[in-house]
């Protein structure tokens, strides 16, 4: 059975690892996503796609998994929607959400309600949430480009994205432990920190608990709603398929 996986995440790697021995190909935006997937048993494309070219790719296949970043919306909507054009079982795999406990952490719902808080405060501001959205935040933070410090994945991808960068840039290649993150910190007066709800294959723990012992509040952009599967649920609703189909 061929099975694509939208990947680019460790969640994709831990799937594919655990797929039994179908005829894998995973789908990658970056390099750093090939990279990670370099002990896995399968075929890799690298490269943006469209929903145009989702549509080329996706047709010979007999079923999608959708392991993509859980803000990457964009991706999963295009995939889902061109799984419903094509009739192809489409199963998205969920991160588990996590609860924690520090009382500095304060939920906003994107980066635009982000932006205004961020305005609002004095100090500096140490940016987690990826180059995407990077110039955003420099238009809408007030003296962004003095006191915004922002960590980077650190691949030829990002480094072109971040070339008109006017704020601090910190290229650095994952995962961060807690002290890497509170050397940041510590390192450039950080006020607050801000990042993603992006759980602990996100680097989510680290980041708070470096916060902690800084005593600065986190910012934390909530998780867009969705639902989907645990890795198991996949497996099995994948060998239900492979049943039908044989």
């Amino acid at each position: 059975m061929k099975i694509a996986v939208i990947a680019g995440t460790s969640d994709a790697v831990s799937l594919i690892h655990q797929l039994p021995d179908y005829d894998i190909t995973a789908f990658t935006a970056t390099e750093y996503g090939k990279e990670i997937l370099k002990n896995s048993s399968c075929r890799i494309c690298v490269g943006r796609l469209d929903k145009q070219a989702f549509l080329n790719v996706l047709s010979d296949f007999d079923a999608v998994a959708d392991a993509s970043h859980p803000f990457a919306q964009q991706v999963s909507a295009n995939v889902k929607e061109t799984c419903r054009f094509l009739s192809l079982p489409y199963f998205r795999l969920i991160r588990p959400e996590m609860q924690y406990d520090y009382k500095k952490i304060y939920l906003v719902s994107g980066k635009e309600e982000a932006a205004r808080i961020l305005s609002d405060l004095s100090g500096n501001i140490l940016l987690t949430t990826g180059v995407m959205t990077l110039h955003f935040y420099e238009q809408h933070v007030k003296n962004f480009d003095s006191r915004g410090f922002v960590r980077i994945l650190d691949t030829e991808d990002s480094r072109r994205m971040a070339e008109k960068a006017v704020s601090h840039v910190i290229f650095a290649i994952p995962p961060f432990s807690e002290q890497d993150t509170l050397d940041l910190i510590q390192k450039y007066q950080i006020a607050v920190l801000v990042t993603k709800d992006s759980g602990q294959r996100g680097g989510l723990p680290e980041k708070i608990n470096a916060a902690r012992i800084a005593g600065i509040p986190v910012l934390m952009l909530k998780r867009p709603d969705e639902t989907g599967m645990s890795i198991p649920e996949i497996i099995s609703n994948l060998k239900k398929l492979e049943e039908n189909i044989c």
